[in-house]
This record gives C-alpha cells, sequence and structure tokens, in this order.
C-alpha cells in the first residue's frame, strides 16, 4: 500500500497566509496542512515570530524592494547550493520570549530548508531597514512587541491604528489581530484551560483540544470553545461574538448560565442591555475586515468614520455633530481612501476635507 505523502509549503505560500492574502481554498488547504503535525505547527509559528519581527522594522524610505528580493533570493540559491554540498542538516531558528526580551537562537534539525530559506530572507530585509532607520534617527526608540504584564507570565500582542497582526499561540491557536486590538496571553496555557483576552476586535482559529477548552475573556463577558473559528469585537463596552464554524458557549464571568452559538450565528453584550438573542447574520458583512473591506448596514456616520481611522491611522473631526448620526449602507475596498470619502460624501450630503492625516467633516 502506498504511504501517503506529507504535504509541503514553501515560505512564500505561508508569508501570504501571515499577510491574510491568500483565498478561501488556499486558507482551507493551509488549515489542513497546518493540522497535520505538531512540527507544521512549531514551523509556522517560529515563522510568524520572525515575521512580527521584521515588520516592526518596517520603513517607507528603503531602496526598491522588488530588486531586493531578487538579489536576496539569488544569494540564498547559491548560497544552498554550496551548503548541500558540505552539510546534510540545515539550522532551525528558535524565537525564545523572555520577561524582558527576545532572544533568537538557532540548533541543527533535519529538513527545514523552507524555514531558513524564509528567515534569512526575513533577516537580511531587517538588516536593511535597520540601516535606514538608524541613518535616518539613532535616536528613536523602536516599540517592543512583547511587554511584561502585572503578572510576569502574560504578555500582550499590541495593534495601532493603521496596522494588523497574524499570531499563533503556543497550543497552535491562531490569532488574526485587527487595527487598534490588544491580546493578552500566558507564557505557557495551564493543564486544564487556554485562556486569553480581548480588547478590540480578533479572529481566533482555534487548535483543537477537548481536554482543554479556549477561553476568550472580553470585558466582562467569557467566549469559551474547544475547536472552531469565530470572531470577537469588544469596543465601547460591547461585545459582539460570530461564529464561523463549529459552536461556542457564552457566558459572564460570573455565571455559568451561558448561550449556546453555532455556525452563522452572532451574539451581542453590554453592560446596560445584557445578552441579546442569538440572530442568523451574514457572515460577509461581520468579516469584511479580514477580507481587506469595509461593509456598513445602516450604520452611523461616526461608526463609519471610526473604522476608517483605525484602518488608515487617520484623525476625524466634525465641524457639526448632527451628521455624525446619518446612516451609511454599502462595501467598499480598503485600496482607495479617496474614493472611500469621495462616496461617502456624495452618499450623505456632506462636506470632507481630506489634509494629511486629518480628515473634517462638514
Amino acid at each position: 500500500m502506498l504511504q501517503k505523502q506529507p504535504k509541503s509549503l514553501d515560505s512564500q505560500f505561508l508569508i501570504r497566509v501571515v499577510r491574510n492574502e491568500v483565498s478561501s481554498e488556499e486558507k482551507e488547504f493551509f488549515d489542513s496542512w497546518l493540522a497535520e503535525s505538531d512540527q507544521n505547527k512549531e514551523e509556522f509559528g517560529n515563522l510568524v515570530l520572525i515575521w512580527d519581527l521584521a515588520e516592526q522594522s518596517k520603513t517607507s524610505s528603503l531602496p526598491d524592494q522588488e530588486q531586493q528580493w531578487e538579489e536576496i533570493q539569488k544569494r540564498i540559491f547559491d548560497e544552498s547550493v554550496r551548503q548541500k554540498q558540505q552539510i546534510s542538516s540545515h539550522r532551525n531558528i528558535i524565537v525564545s520570549l523572555k520577561p524582558n526580551r527576545i532572544e533568537i537562537q538557532t540548533h541543527y534539525k533535519k529538513d527545514y530548508t523552507w524555514l531558513f530559506r524564509a528567515a534569512a530572507i526575513i533577516v537580511l530585509s531587517v538588516g536593511l531597514t535597520f540601516l535606514v532607520k538608524w541613518n535616518n534617527d539613532n535616536k528613536q526608540q523602536q516599540k517592543i512587541l512583547f511587554t511584561v504584564q502585572t503578572n510576569p507570565m502574560d504578555y500582550e500582542l499590541i495593534t495601532q491604528k493603521g496596522e494588523r497582526k497574524t499570531f499563533m499561540l503556543g497550543d497552535g491557536t491562531i490569532v488574526y489581530l485587527n487595527s487598534d486590538s490588544k491580546l493578552t496571553y500566558p507564557k505557557v496555557f495551564s493543564e486544564m484551560l487556554r485562556e486569553v483576552e480581548i480588547s478590540g476586535e480578533a479572529y481566533f482559529s482555534v487548535m483543537p483540544d477537548r481536554e482543554r477548552p479556549f477561553l476568550v475573556k472580553s470585558g466582562k463577558m467569557i467566549t469559551e470553545v474547544t475547536g472552531t473559528e469565530f470572531n470577537v469585537r469588544y469596543r465601547n463596552r460591547k461585545v459582539n461574538v460570530v461564529v464561523t464554524k463549529g459552536s461556542v458557549k457564552t457566558f459572564l464571568d460570573d455565571s455559568y448560565n451561558g448561550i449556546n452559538l453555532t455556525n452563522g450565528q452572532m451574539i451581542s453584550y453590554s453592560e446596560i442591555k445584557g445578552f441579546s438573542s442569538p440572530v442568523r447574520v451574514k457572515l460577509n458583512h461581520y468579516l469584511a475586515w479580514r477580507n481587506n473591506k469595509f461593509s456598513f448596514d445602516r450604520s452611523p456616520l461616526k461608526e463609519v468614520m471610526g473604522e476608517i481611522e483605525r484602518y488608515y491611522n487617520l484623525e476625524v473631526v466634525y465641524n457639526n455633530d448632527a451628521v455624525k448620526d446619518k446612516v451609511l449602507t454599502g462595501v467598499f475596498d480598503t485600496d482607495s481612501l479617496d474614493q472611500i470619502l469621495s462616496i461617502i460624501s456624495l452618499t450623505l450630503d456632506v462636506t470632507i476635507d481630506y489634509k494629511g492625516s486629518r480628515v473634517t467633516i462638514k
């Protein structure tokens, strides 16, 4: 009987996964590959951490990226040919988190060629970026992605306005963090529970583990799952949970009386109104941000511009508070801010001035 061959994914594809640039079919293929083995989870986790380190050093004044990429690929290919003639094993880059610093170490491990190449490409890119930023401002302090909390076992993953992150937790769960959000998580999950806390918005693809439920705390509300996919939005003291696969249970932190949700359902909670009843919703609307889109359904202009503020890192001011309550319905691609503002202006009959990072609505 023929033995099933394991799937193999190259670094280019995995980086596209991290940047959320894959189709739904490619995403399904990736999920299948990730679930195949712990080694795949470890390799992808290493790549995500290395990529996040590289993203911190981004600058807008880099040399031509395509030319750099071609040169780096050629150097890596030439080097790999030379290395194959001298050694029979490759080095795997491991990123270890410590309370006050992030360390990168190497050790020998079999057949991690793609990860070695990805790490080399990223490290070289970071090196070029660092030199440019150092020349521009050698006194500027770099923000550390992982910051120590009151509990020394907890860490924070933070996104600023205009920024998104993809991160893999220690159990293999993947978190897609939207702009202006924060994920708090332990260095090591306990043997009985996997607990994290979110403010802002995040999409979770939870690694199945029926022996250790996965809990997401958002304000006073807790969402419990064992292995599924769902979106949590916690802003302005209001929580929305939308389930895309499987089922979840939602309850308050002082009660075990929960409400169950299944695929395609949403529930809301606020301290004033409490829980809403579960309702079936259009997933494309609530998950538009995962596809780099805005989707609004009779949304007040204040809410619309709040999303635009977060995505483009802008400041929005109003000359007349009355326009804040005008409602808008529509789906917009995020690749053209000018076009979005133009449509809003014509649809709602308002004047919008956009200069630099400031948007004024009259």
